[in-house]
């Protein structure tokens, strides 16, 4: 079986197999996946040292480089004669393939970047960007930046699952079928929702994230990845670090949430024009709990049977610290954003969206979430805070248009 041939080599000769693997892929030949290979090579890497795992994602980029730029090369040369040629019989003009190409430049960068995600597209994508005449340093550099981004990902999970590794390659094959879905879901979106697109996308996106690790924790199927993520974070556990994670988790509480939406409100009170965002902070928070709260009723999801760092009861999924606690930082650092002209939004902004991320690394430090209960949450979070802003930013209009305070 080819399969087991190319992992027998890949065993024997390593690194220069997974580059001639992975460039002849890009080219369109017959190989084994390149996520198979390298989540291979990255469970390999880690019988040697953390360098084998670099070298590793050294010459899987560069293959992956190499035979793109062959295949945009390709395409550059003789791509749109043949194009042309064969687009005959449906009327493919010059005209109609300048339209396309100007389209495709729109969005090149997410195509030529996380294309390599979906199996079947990613072959394309480098011929395309050559038959739409896309300039040689402009794809080497998005080509470059989305090789590494998908090596780094496929051989770094493959040397953080260990002897597991074969659960990545049965986990890509479904998301990337979820990939090519969106994809088509953003054709269709652009094509016909084109006063609404933006909210559509924000909503969707999350959603469908949400949904699709639903299903999977029903089918029980992140067991692999749970246990890993937790194994990976745990490594770091100390009695300073555990404070600090426990300080964190704190931030995300429902008390200080409270607290701090009752500040807000009480001190912005007399101004009738941030009153308004201090009760929408307020209103925010209350679905937000009660969506969540929903959602755990419904999914039953026990908590991890492992080392509690501290005492908690509950269900598990979504994790309320990461959804609630990213629709609440989530809408007020959309608040700050709206209304401060300084420099300083940009830090707070991104204080704000570190926080988020830190307080779901604490809840599954602390032992009291699964890896996937955390991204469930910032999926779910998400979704709802897209849906929110703008709904609050209509409501804002409305009330401002009333009491003429703009």
């Amino acid at each position: 079986m080819i399969k087991d041939f190319i992992f027998s080599l890949l065993q024997k000769y390593g690194n220069s197999i997974l580059f001639l693997g992975l460039a002849a892929e890009y080219l369109g030949l017959p190989f084994v996946p390149g996520e198979a290979m390298m989540s291979f090579m990255g469970f390999l890497g880690i019988k040697g040292s953390w360098l084998a795992t670099l070298y590793s994602i050294f010459f899987a980029t560069a293959g992956t480089f190499a035979g793109s730029m062959i295949a945009w090369l390709i395409g550059y040369k003789y791509g749109e004669g043949v194009v042309l040629k064969l687009g005959k019989p449906i009327h493919l003009t010059k005209e109609k393939l300048d339209k396309a190409r100007v389209s495709f430049d729109k969005r090149r960068v997410v195509l030529i970047i996380f294309s390599r995600f979906v199996p079947g597209v990613r072959h394309v994508i480098p011929y395309i960007s050559g038959i739409t005449k896309i300039e040689a340093e402009k794809y080497a550099v998005l080509n470059l930046a989305g090789a590494v981004l998908w090596c780094g990902s496929f051989i770094g999970l493959g040397s953080l699952l260990g002897e597991k590794w074969q659960a990545i390659v049965n986990l890509a094959k479904t998301y990337s079928l979820v990939l090519l879905l969106m994809l088509v879901f953003i054709f269709v979106t652009v094509k016909f929702f084109k006063d609404h697109q933006k909210i559509i996308f924000a909503i969707a996106f999350p959603l469908l994230l949400f949904i699709k690790i639903s299903e999977d924790i029903v089918k029980q199927e992140l067991s692999v990845f749970d246990n890993s993520i937790y194994k990976f974070v745990a490594s770091f556990i100390t009695e300073d670090m555990t404070d600090f994670m426990k300080f964190l988790t704190f931030l995300g509480s429902g008390l200080v949430l409270i607290f701090i939406t009752a500040i807000v409100i009480i001190a912005v009170r007399k101004n009738k024009k941030y009153a308004f965002y201090g009760w929408m902070i307020g209103a925010n928070l209350l679905a937000s709990s009660i969506l969540n709260e929903l959602f755990k009723v419904i999914f039953h999801r026990e908590r991890p049977d492992i080392l509690r760092l501290i005492d908690i009861t509950g269900f598990s999924f979504p994790s309320g610290h990461s959804m609630i606690g990213l629709c609440f930082y989530g809408f007020i650092a959309y608040i700050l954003w709206v209304n401060m002209k300084s420099r300083w939004r940009y830090p707070l902004v991104i204080l704000s969206v570190a926080l988020v991320i830190s307080i779901g690394i604490s809840r599954i430090y602390l032992g009291v979430h699964y890896a996937s209960d955390v991204l469930g949450g910032f999926s779910a979070g998400l979704a709802w805070l897209a849906a929110f802003i703008p709904i609050s930013s209509r409501m804002y209009k409305t009330y401002s248009d009333k009491l003429q305070i703009l």
